[in-house]
């Protein structure tokens, strides 16, 4: 698999670290930690060890804690860190286990709960920092690290970033993740404790200069502390509760985080957007709705940027990339489209995806550029405001499949598209949205990048250049007598001049590719890639890949479970090729867009490559109708909707399950999950480097509770200090153990009056979480100040797409 850190700006260590990333205290430094005897005392005894040693490396980083919240932080919760290398974190909002870190930094209420019950594993939502050994690797353990970190990344949306240590007996290395990246400082000896006396500080007092903490998004009481989370999320006087996250993307990108609220349809998105983006989601959505609710996408009630303290977005930087927290509230809530429930269910919404994307290019000027699973919701409902208008431009509406073969007047559409991060408008010189406008004369062309997910993006794209090799395609497909009828009579308005075409001689598709062009393209090979744009017809090639994947990973009902073996075995299942060459596809790494290998196996579904033929020329879109794709499609799938239906051959689909089918260890972090990613958003790879075996181990370690008790009571300095410390404050709910006993909970310290967590500001009177008020969108002109200046030839990658 490519390396993670590749993606980060790698592990090479920053001289500025301790600087821009530790905060230090502003009185006498930390003279009077520097020379406590026990803690010397267990950096000697960890250095001088030649095995590993989990319990002792808690000892000596809980006992620097100890003394710093007693000199700096009286006020906040005691932070200790817990040894969990053999005990993986669980709830990860992925839905997958992401390994297991040698130790964490939690609060002490939590691992008090955790020393009540054997069985209990940590939450990851509760997951201060995370600390990785290197006793056995000394420097694998910065790479090692960095998954985690991520992991904790998406689990925690209250934070902004994660900070984490790898320790070895030779020094230790700190490290800071958000979302803008990765960094690293350099490796400290332990003859200097400052550092990682100032990281412990961090925790308990966060650095001045940046938001570590988002304060509209807290932890929801559900009267489990150890169990599944929810989120309580502000916005202005109102508050969301008990929201649950549904989706979480990559953690060194945007990091798009998506909550359900409730049970309502109200759905939350918080992502951090790079500053140099030529378009804001929220704007596009204005555009779309600016005569109501637009039919076919979702319902958007406005956008703005998160604020960690009056007049400051919460703003990530590292490096050249600067990204900015942005919330869009939406009034639209769909299920994935792995919810499909038969074969002829999953055309219809195709066809109306084609449909609404089609509508928003003819009549809004607005392109997608990553249609994917992810981005289409079936079964969708919508949360009606008292004041929110209908949809008024019915006179070029887009028609929805249904109305053509069920007759239904002002059908609704079978699915939503969704997602728009990446959207662009098509005609830059008829552009609107004020982003891009108060940059169109100072930016390049943002069409021109590659834009997509790597499993459902177009072929061209891929590479960033037409493909001229394969131009042979058929004429525009003809519908038959009956639906043709239908078909001219509810398009009756339409203005593409698409709905009634048809191929009169030598074009296709209403283009010709002159033998003139061809000996241009081969007499200068640059022209592919300089006369490469992303248009509508690219988009169409993505619902097509759409429907690809789903059908590779759909289970038809009361199948019998089929064996995993087998999958390595291409004549006993020949499409796991196919699957394995879309689920490992990356952008731009062969010249063939990642298609040959699967095209040969896709040609079983004959009514699929039928699709597929139509998209051959997709390359030569200066010289073809902008839709033409989309019309060709349209009414391939409309006649196989039509036949399927009248011969009783649709197929139902097991919702609940999908094929056995191996995730590709390409992208984004290692993970092991436990199920395929049919929508190309969670893509699990390798698993992570092995713990140390038993035989690499120092002595067998003490069950947990008793162990931390060593930990924390077994020393004199313990004895000293945290006798003054109050007791730790306890819940009013009780939490059911495995063996369905009740015990007690102790309470949050997040639900106490007065009580204060680490990574959490005081604010002042004029920032307190009752009187921010709600943050308008800032206009993209006070960005322009924070963007780098970027290479206008670039084509490998849009500064805001997330592939």
């Amino acid at each position: 698999m490519p390396d993670i850190v590749d993606r980060t700006g790698d592990l090479a260590p920053s001289a500025t670290f301790s600087s821009l990333r530790l905060h230090k205290s502003a009185t006498r430094g930390f003279t009077t930690i520097l020379k406590d005897k026990e803690l010397l005392q267990l950096v000697n005894q960890f250095r001088a060890t030649r095995q590993t040693d989990y319990g002792l490396l808690a000892q000596l980083l809980s006992r620097a804690s100890v003394l710093i919240r007693v000199k700096y932080a009286k006020g906040k919760d005691l932070v200790v860190f817990r040894d969990t290398h053999s005990r993986s974190p669980k709830y990860h909002p992925t839905d997958t286990e992401a390994g297991a870190p040698d130790l964490v930094g939690l609060l002490e209420a939590i691992s008090l709960l955790l020393d009540e019950d054997d069985t209990a594993r940590i939450p990851w939502h509760h997951i201060l920092t995370i600390i990785e050994e290197g006793k056995a690797d000394r420097k694998d353990a910065p790479r090692q690290s960095v998954p985690y970190l991520a992991s904790a990344n998406q689990a925690r949306p209250d934070l902004v970033g994660m900070y984490g240590v790898a320790i070895s007996p030779v020094g230790y290395i700190i490290q800071y993740s958000c979302p803008a990246g990765l960094q690293t400082s350099e490796e400290f000896p332990w003859s200097d404790l400052v550092p990682l006396v100032s990281y412990v500080y961090t925790l308990y007092v966060p650095h001045p200069d940046f938001a570590t903490r988002d304060p509209s998004v807290t932890l929801a009481d559900t009267g489990d502390v150890l169990g599944p989370p929810a989120w309580n999320i502000r916005d202005g006087d109102k508050v969301y509760e008990k929201c649950v996250v549904r989706v979480v993307g990559d953690p060194w990108h945007r990091m798009t985080w998506v909550a359900k609220v409730g049970d309502t349809p109200i759905t939350i998105k918080d992502s951090y957007r790079d500053v140099r983006s030529s378009f804001r989601e929220g704007e596009l959505y204005d555009i779309l709705h600016k005569e109501g609710p637009a039919p076919g996408f979702l319902r958007v009630k406005k956008e703005y940027e998160v604020q960690w303290k009056r007049g400051c977005p919460i703003t990530v930087t590292v490096d050249s990339t600067t990204r900015i927290k942005t919330r869009l509230i939406m009034h639209t809530w769909g299920e994935s489209l792995r919810k499909c429930t038969s074969l002829v269910d999953l055309l219809k919404c195709m066809y109306d995806i084609l449909e609404a994307h089609r509508w928003a290019v003819m009549e809004r000027n607005i392109i997608h550029r990553d249609i994917s699973h992810g981005n289409i919701f079936v079964q969708a409902k919508d949360s009606k405001g008292e004041d929110e208008e209908e949809f008024k431009g019915t006179e070029h509406r887009p028609i929805f499949v249904n109305e053509i073969i069920e007759n239904t007047k002002n059908a609704d559409p079978m699915a939503r598209l969704g997602d728009l991060d990446n959207a662009a408008e098509l005609d830059r010189k008829a552009a609107v949205s004020p982003s891009f406008v108060a940059r169109r004369d100072t930016i390049d062309e943002p069409l021109r990048y590659r834009t997509g997910t790597p499993k459902f993006i177009a072929r061209s794209p891929a590479l960033g250049c037409l493909l001229v090799a394969d131009i042979q395609f058929p004429s525009m497909p003809e519908l038959p007598i009956h639906l043709a009828d239908r078909y001219a009579q509810v398009y009756s308005n339409d203005r593409s001049g698409l709905r009634t075409f048809c191929d009169d001689g030598p074009t296709r598709h209403g283009g010709v590719y002159t033998k003139e062009m061809e000996r241009k393209h081969k007499k200068n090979r640059k022209l592919c890639k300089t006369q490469f744009e992303h248009r509508p017809r690219h988009d169409a090639e993505s619902v097509f890949w759409c429907i690809v994947v789903f059908l590779l990973l759909a289970v038809p009902s009361g199948s019998a479970p089929e064996d995993p073996l087998a999958l390595d075995d291409p004549d006993e299942f020949g499409l796991t090729c196919a699957w394995k060459c879309i689920a490992n596809h990356e952008i731009g790494q062969d010249g063939t867009g990642g298609c040959t290998q699967s095209s040969l196996t896709l040609k079983t579904f004959s009514w699929i490559w039928q699709i597929k033929s139509a998209q051959s020329g997709a390359s030569l879109s200066r010289h073809l109708p902008p839709l033409h794709l989309h019309e060709a499609m349209q009414r391939i799938i409309l006649q196989y909707i039509d036949l399927w239906k009248t011969q009783n051959k649709d197929v139902q689909f097991d919702t609940g399950r999908i094929r056995p089918a191996e995730i590709p260890d390409n992208r984004i972090m290692p993970q092991v999950s436990r199920k395929p990613s049919g929508n190309g958003q969670l893509v699990a790879a390798g698993s992570l480097r092995r713990k140390r075996p038993l035989n690499q181990l120092g002595p067998k370690e003490e069950p947990q509770a008793k162990r931390r008790r060593i930990t924390m009571q077994g020393t004199d300095s313990y004895k000293e200090v945290p006798q003054n410390l109050p007791p730790s404050p306890r819940f009013k709910g009780r939490r059911r153990t495995r063996q369905g006993k009740k015990i007690s909970l102790p309470l949050s310290p997040r639900f106490l009056p007065g009580c204060q967590l680490p990574l959490e500001y005081s604010l002042d009177a004029d920032t307190s979480t009752k009187r921010l008020p709600s943050t308008p969108a800032s206009l993209s002109t006070n960005l322009l100040r924070l963007s780098p200046t970027s290479d206008s030839q670039t084509l490998d990658t849009d500064s805001d797409a997330e592939a």
